[in-house]
């Protein structure tokens, strides 16, 4: 039996919280006209195992190159390998030494995360839950990420975004570095990693390119 509805009437995280309570298996629709945009998030068992979002289309080849852990020799590399119809990109990546399979499922995670918080974000927009198998999803592109703590990390994340949205309305952000006058410089005290945000600020990339750059959640 399909589960649908509006999100003003049911919002995201409820619906979410549903699938995961009733250890749902299948696929998860959401439609924004607002947005002209649309994801699909799987569940096995009430754990999400894959997301999308139609603005920014997900692969395993994508979601590493735009975190620097892909390069053409990399992939040359990997496709170059005895064909094997039970592997995919991801173990053929892992089995060339590209990328550790603890990395993968890292960049795997923050890419489904990356979904999943933007949707949670979305207020008004249609939801339909198709109870399915999820075979569609290659194996090396599947992980089993809690809902629940998902739901409570999205929570913290939409908390702390309402405070910043005035200064950060979204992420297509380009940031540039402010001039400063040559009687006003000063030194500027930063951590490490804050160090390497600002040195990918170049007045082209925003703040998804940024984040994708650096191999951290667009959040981070």
């Amino acid at each position: 039996m399909a589960i649908e509805g509006p999100l003003r009437e049911l919002g995201i995280h409820d619906v979410f919280q549903l699938l995961d309570l009733s250890r749902k298996t299948g696929a998860l629709r959401v439609t924004s006209e607002l947005r002209d945009d649309e994801g699909h998030v799987l569940f096995d068992g009430g754990r999400v195992i894959h997301a999308s979002v139609k603005s920014n289309p997900t692969s395993i080849e994508r979601i590493l190159r735009q975190a620097g852990k892909l390069a053409d020799a990399d992939l040359a590399r990997a496709t170059a390998m005895p064909d094997d119809p039970g592997t995919g990109l991801g173990d053929r990546l892992v089995m060339a030494g590209v990328i550790t399979q603890r990395e993968l499922e890292r960049q795997l995670r923050l890419a489904i995360e990356s979904v999943v918080f933007e949707l949670m974000s979305w207020r008004e927009g249609f939801f339909s839950f198709e109870e399915r198998p999820v075979a569609d999803v290659p194996v090396d592109a599947r992980i089993r990420i809690s809902t629940e703590s998902l739901l409570m990390e999205g929570a913290r994340r939409i908390d702390e975004w309402s405070r910043i949205a005035d200064k950060v309305p979204s992420l297509s952000v380009v940031p540039m570095l402010a001039p400063v006058e040559d009687d006003r410089a000063s030194v500027l005290d930063l951590l490490p990693h804050e160090w390497e945000v600002l040195m990918m600020i170049d007045g082209e990339r925003d703040l998804r390119g940024i984040a994708g750059a650096l191999g951290s959640s667009e959040f981070e």
